[in-house]
């Protein structure tokens, strides 16, 4: 697919280029850690273009951790999000947190980087509402509000490629087969969220930190996201009748999730985090 260019830098991080005959986009923008080569991956693709959009699936460092970055090579870039992205990135913990998580992921995954870059960077030029469109002139960018994973998750379908690029709150499939669940804001939101990309007209799938789908993980792949949502969600209703404590059930949740490919793409750290956010929300869910 041409005009859908994988510019991963990083197996933990993030970044598609669609390029279109008027105007680009870029979808996230991946770790800080490894920008400089994500940045490289993007001019070899575009050539002698320049990139028009930065198109956010959400406010995580993994996606967004390399913005500073990126606007400092296309500063004309307009970073689109939704509202709930856009009240995030102002705030100062959310921006903090990046940083951190940034500079703890660099140590981890060996990379370096400079992160004495403005906090300011981190907004949105363009907000972005369900079913609003972009256009790169042969190419249609719909948004879809689709929260669960994050209450500011957007996913994005091109009707002209028939493709349908998800964030995780279907859950993010490894390259094992392992379909890790990770809503961390809504239980019963991811399950709608799920079922709105199910019914999008879609021929391919773009994965979270992979890209286009193989066609063997694209068959079924709506019905194994729900399966293991449900599973997950179940898991920690049943840790919670047996009356198990948080780090109990922090232990449990790592044991049964914490897989080592999994942990490849994620510093454990960050998946703690996740976890705890996990377990918090599918509680209060239910008492």
């Amino acid at each position: 697919m041409d005009k859908y260019v994988n510019c991963i830098a990083h197996n933990s991080s993030e970044g598609q280029l669609l390029i279109g005959n008027e105007k680009t986009a870029l979808v996230d923008c991946g770790m800080a850690f490894c920008s400089d080569k994500t940045i490289n991956n993007i001019k070899s693709a575009l050539g002698n273009r320049s990139l028009d959009y930065i198109l956010i699936t959400h406010t995580h460092y993994d996606h967004i951790g390399a913005l500073p970055f990126i606007k400092k090579e296309w500063p004309n870039a307009q970073t689109v999000t939704s509202e709930a992205g856009a009240a995030v990135l102002l705030k100062d913990t959310p921006r903090r947190v990046i940083r951190e998580l940034s500079i703890n992921a660099a140590g981890v995954l060996g990379g370096a980087f400079d992160f004495e870059y403005s906090d300011d960077v981190f907004k949105a030029d363009i907000i972005v509402k369900d079913g609003d469109t972009i256009f790169l002139g042969d190419i249609t960018i719909e948004a879809l509000e689709t929260p669960g994973h994050t209450r500011d998750s957007l996913c994005y379908f091109i009707p002209e490629l028939e493709l349908l690029i998800l964030n995780e709150t279907p859950g993010v499939l490894m390259p094992d087969g392992f379909m890790y669940p990770c809503y961390l804001t809504g239980y019963d939101d991811t399950l709608r969220s799920i079922e709105k990309c199910r019914n999008k007209p879609y021929k391919y799938l773009s994965l979270p930190h992979r890209g286009i789908a193989k066609n063997e993980d694209t068959d079924g792949y709506f019905d194994r996201s729900l399966a293991a949502n449900k599973e997950c969600y179940n898991f920690i209703l049943d840790m919670k009748q047996k009356n198990y404590n948080e780090e109990e059930m922090l232990d449990l949740f790592y044991k049964k999730y914490g897989t080592p490919t999994l942990l490849t793409y994620q510093p454990k750290e960050a998946f703690i985090a996740n976890a705890r956010a996990t377990i918090t929300c599918t509680l209060k869910g239910t008492c």
